[in-house]
């Protein structure tokens, strides 16, 4: 037998921070696509960067004030504000 070869499946996803990359090059060449800012956001929310999220959301409502990034605002929002007082007495 031959030896054993670490060999990453042919599906593996790219990682959170070099699909950030590709949409930021993307949003480069055409910064008033609201899908790219939303898509943007969702990445950055996943990475911990909820502000920046934030942010990217907000740009993207401006883009497109009907579109999805507003109820995406409220959401975020709303787990940002959230309060539970039982987690502050352990």
């Amino acid at each position: 037998m031959g030896e054993t070869q670490n060999v990453a499946p042919q599906g593996v996803e790219k990682s959170l921070a070099e699909r950030l990359a590709e949409v930021d090059a993307a949003l480069a060449s055409t910064p008033d696509d609201a899908a790219l800012l939303i898509e943007k956001g969702k990445l950055l929310w996943r990475m911990g960067r909820k502000g920046d999220a934030i942010s990217a959301y907000e740009k993207a409502a401006a883009v497109e004030p009907d579109g999805p990034a507003r109820l995406l605002i409220e959401h975020s929002n709303s787990i940002m504000d959230f309060f539970n007082p039982d987690l502050l007495n352990p």
